[in-house]
């Protein structure tokens, strides 16, 4: 494709903390992200895919006020918050839930219609990564 930089999928290498592992979800500035690698301690980052379907875990709830359980219904927005890291502009450590004041991160999309209920924790919710700002997604 013209001007193409990078093909869909391609795994984009980003400086980030020492605490990153792979599977992690992150959110690089405002990216949602998940590490493919380790933290490599000679690169000083690793390897990171923005886009795609990962199995994240998700609370279903929200912290705005007052904290409440919220389920978490097939195709609801999911945001995420977590400790950020200055100097590479990395949150690590997400919480990823219903909390519309924190950084949209992605979408539940169980095939089966899976509903999360109201406070409960999902070890392996299946959760699209937003493609970018406007919240769009490649095809």
């Amino acid at each position: 494709m013209l001007n193409q930089l990078y093909p869909y999928g391609e795994a984009l290498f980003f400086k980030c903390p020492t605490a990153v592992k792979s599977g992690m979800p992150v959110l690089i500035g405002t990216l949602a992200a998940v590490a493919i690698d380790d933290y490599n301690s000679s690169l000083g980052g690793t390897a990171f895919v923005l886009m795609g379907v990962y199995s994240l875990t998700v609370i279903a709830q929200s912290t705005q006020s007052p904290v409440s359980g919220l389920a978490l219904n097939p195709g609801d927005e999911l945001f995420a918050s977590g400790t950020f890291d200055a100097t590479t502009n990395v949150t690590y450590n997400l919480t990823i839930d219903k909390t519309r004041g924190n950084v949209p991160y992605g979408n539940y999309v169980p095939n089966d219609g899976t509903i999360v209920a109201s406070g409960a924790t999902k070890t392996s919710a299946p959760v699209r990564l937003k493609m970018n700002g406007s919240g769009a997604y490649a095809p």
